[in-house]
């Protein structure tokens, strides 16, 4: 036969590893295509791969026995419409409600719906960068796992308890507005300090006072004073 024709019908079955699929043409007498190859955007350097679902109304261009052929793609019917109507956003939508949308008007890209994980794998470094903040929340928690992590910031804020299970060098000044306290591990000694100590106010140890405490050794085995400044 000579010719080709254009023509819409639905998907009657897929073949995901040829990238093929067989169409009925409801218009042609219900004719079913042979085996038709799927149009990609790229199939070379650049490779997309994009599959109809079974029942999916698709363009198909072929000869009139539908032996050979290529489906051009995916229609919407006045069954199957477009979840927005907007010009200005570009949408995906999958079946199991997750979705990827750029709208160009708001320069707003949003990814969502039922994602379950997210991997982005690279062997190079990775960027983010933004003019104002960036926030990230997670419901559960949050693991950042590395040889060294680096915080170059003038100024962090924790709003939270925050335990470190190692040890930690200070190399500036602590300020501790709440009070403090400290208790030795394993045996060994709560607080070792390297250089003078000065306090503002009284020292206790054990119970007994720096500044008020006093020793049974003065005349005829009465107690001293209190110490002097």
């Amino acid at each position: 036969m000579n010719g080709v024709i254009f023509a819409t019908g639905t998907v009657s079955a897929i073949d995901p590893k040829t990238v093929r699929a067989r169409v009925r043409l409801p218009d042609h007498d219900n004719l079913r295509t042979w085996w038709l190859d799927i149009m990609q955007n790229n199939t070379y350097k650049n490779k997309d791969y994009c599959m109809p679902d079974v029942g999916e109304q698709v363009k198909v261009l072929m000869t009139p026995d539908g032996v050979e052929g290529v489906i051009l793609g995916a229609v919407y019917s006045g069954k199957d419409t477009p979840v927005i109507s907007d010009p200005d956003r570009r949408r995906t939508d999958f079946a199991d409600g997750t979705f990827a949308e750029y709208d160009r008007k708001n320069n707003a890209m949003a990814i969502g719906g039922a994602i379950k994980t997210l991997t982005i794998t690279t062997h190079s470094d990775i960027t983010l960068q933004t003019d104002t903040q960036v926030t990230v929340i997670a419901q559960n928690s949050a693991t950042v796992k590395t040889q060294k992590a680096t915080i170059d910031s003038p100024e962090t804020e924790i709003t939270g308890n925050t335990t470190i299970k190692k040890n930690l060098l200070v190399e500036g000044s602590i300020t501790g507005e709440g009070g403090m306290s400290i208790s030795g591990g394993s045996g060994g000694a709560a607080a070792t300090i390297t250089g003078s100590l000065t306090a503002t106010d009284d020292i206790s140890a054990g119970g007994t006072s720096l500044k008020r405490h006093e020793h049974p050794k003065g005349h005829n085995g009465a107690p001293t004073g209190p110490p002097s400044s």
